[in-house]
């Protein structure tokens, strides 16, 4: 049921399953969403995260950019072809995704990277990661 909901969550960034389901129990995920990839707001949210890559490792964060024509992974330059459209992104939108495949949080702005671990490390799943490190 939990992936069905991310499923539904990411069809608007057409995204293909097998992707969304290698990262259920795995990682979380930050989704970026706008309707090119040269969105400004894109750049920006991207910068923030981008400077913050080995505590976005520490606590298994993928973040996928995703537009109307395609998307990338992680900061990748390599655009990955979307497998349909049925539904068009208007505007910036970014996107928490937590271990279980639910969304946590959205927001219409870019957003500081530290907002996203504070977040993260405020999360039952994540506090049981600490504490078992």
């Amino acid at each position: 049921m939990k992936l069905k909901l991310l499923f539904l969550l990411l069809i608007p960034f057409v995204m293909n399953a097998q992707d969304l389901h290698k990262h259920q129990w795995e990682s979380r995920i930050i989704v970026i969403s706008t309707p090119t990839f040269e969105s400004s707001e894109a750049a920006l949210q991207k910068s923030y995260l981008q400077t913050e890559v080995e505590k976005l490792a520490e606590r298994k964060i993928k973040v996928y950019h995703v537009t109307n024509t395609g998307y990338t992974v992680d900061f990748n330059s390599e655009i990955l072809m979307s497998q349909n459209s049925e539904i068009e992104i208007s505007g910036f939108n970014v996107s928490l995704v937590g271990l279980d495949g639910t969304q946590k949080y959205q927001f219409t702005s870019p957003q500081p990277a530290e907002l996203f671990f504070n977040l993260i490390d405020s999360m039952p799943m994540r506090q049981a990661e600490i504490k078992n490190k």
